[in-house]
This record gives structure tokens, sequence and C-alpha cells, in this order.
């Protein structure tokens, strides 16, 4: 799970591409739960916050956008 700074340290094309690792990541563990392979049950959850980490801070730089250009 990456930490709050380590992904508010990186640009929006790095976010974007590690939100789609980590939509990859989240399919593959949903799987894995479905039939009952899945053995770090707190990798799913991990994964849900990272991504919701990762849309809130789009979020914020897309509202900072759009303040400034007014």
């Amino acid at each position: 799970m990456m930490k709050l700074y380590e992904l508010k340290q990186m640009s929006t094309k790095d976010l974007l591409n590690t939100l789609k690792e980590s939509y990859d990541a989240l399919d593959n563990y949903r799987f894995q739960h479905a039939s009952g392979q899945l053995e770090n049950y707190k990798s799913l959850k991990n994964t849900k916050k990272t991504i919701a980490r990762i849309l809130t801070i789009l979020k914020e730089r897309e509202k900072t956008e759009k303040e400034q250009s007014k």
C-alpha cells in the first residue's frame, strides 16, 4: 500500500499509471477471492484504499487547476 505523501509527490501521469495497475490488481484479487485462492485478504482492502487515495489526489489537482484558470 502506498502512503499518501508518496502519491502526492508523483506526477499526474504516474498517478494514472498507478491507478490502472491498481485496478488490474484489484480485479486479480477479486478473482482469487472468488476462487478461494486469495491468502492475504488485506491486499484487497489496501488496494481499494490506494485507488481511493489516487482518485482523491487527482480530483484535488483538477479542482486547483480550475480555480487557477478563473
